[in-house]
């Protein structure tokens, strides 16, 4: 199955009740989770994001219950940041005031590795060329529905 990248937005999002996004990021996971949409790729930058951020507002056990679920879902896929990758993404924070560093990181992954499609509801990545933010549950690689 083809794969997309995750952003904390969306995995947030779909966790956390009480963010105005929730009920746009439930149906990307599910979708994610049934097939309908291709494969996760949450870099450990983006995993560590989300459950910093789900530890602070929903608190420790709804971060490890989150953490439990993607490390079992074989549709989620965990991804260490290689040297080239992290150089990039470096450079790219240095050049975008507007990315914060885990989003640079992953627009970088996303370069080094020839990725074109990011789930985010931050519109931040939209300052580089060639990546396909998709707000939506929409499967990049159906061709009967398009982008």
């Amino acid at each position: 199955m083809p794969r997309a990248l995750v952003d904390t937005s969306v995995l947030f999002a779909a966790v956390y009740r009480r963010d105005s996004a929730h009920d746009d990021a439930l149906p990307i996971l599910h979708g994610i989770d049934t097939g309908s949409l291709p494969d996760a790729i949450v870099t450990e930058h983006v995993l560590v994001e989300t459950l910093n951020g789900l530890k602070a507002h929903a608190g420790h056990d709804a971060a490890v219950d989150f953490l439990d679920r993607i490390e079992s879902n074989t549709r989620f896929h965990v991804e260490s940041l290689s040297a080239d990758v992290l150089a990039a993404g470096k450079a790219l924070f240095r050049r975008h005031e507007s990315l914060s560093f885990v989003d640079a990181c992953l627009l970088a992954y996303m370069d080094v590795d020839g990725y074109e499609y990011l789930y985010a509801f931050d519109d931040d990545f939209d300052v580089v060329a060639d990546v396909y933010r998709l707000d939506t549950p929409t499967n990049p690689y159906d061709p009967k529905k398009g982008i």
